[in-house]
């Protein structure tokens, strides 16, 4: 696997964990870096840190606090 792989995969805690959890990745990544994309679009996924996912977390957020100022009312 190229350093800046490794160096990547070791500096952030989620994406350690992910790839110890789903180690099939290690053969993907060896024999084409650029797989990492799709591995970090499906640790992400898992994890819930797209965008659309913090965008949905946020408007529920805001409606639970919406109808916690409405039921004080």
């Amino acid at each position: 696997m190229e350093y800046f792989l490794q160096q990547k995969l070791q500096e952030d805690k989620k994406f350690k964990k992910y790839f110890e959890e789903n180690s099939n990745y290690i053969k993907y990544l060896n024999r084409n870096p650029a797989y990492y994309k799709t591995f970090m679009k499906e640790m992400k996924e898992l994890y819930k840190e797209r965008t659309t996912d913090k965008l949905s977390d946020a408007i529920n957020t805001i409606d639970i606090v919406s109808s916690i100022i409405d039921t004080l009312k």
